[in-house]
């Protein structure tokens, strides 16, 4: 990998929701922020994608 990585600012979210996604890290055996940009990389290759149909999270 090339040396262009950089850092977000930091997400808040639920003790509950933190222990999710470690518990699904660990599961994958995958880094919590692997599991991360993974979901958020598919996360914008779905919307980016000019789709018509609304996003039901906003």
């Amino acid at each position: 990998m090339t040396g262009d990585k950089t850092t977000l600012p930091p997400v808040r979210v639920d003790a509950a929701f933190k222990e999710r996604l470690a518990r699904y890290a660990a599961s994958q055996e995958r880094d919590v922020s692997w599991v991360i940009r993974k979901a958020v990389k598919e996360y914008l290759d779905r919307h980016e994608e000019g789709s018509l149909v609304k996003d039901p999270d906003r």
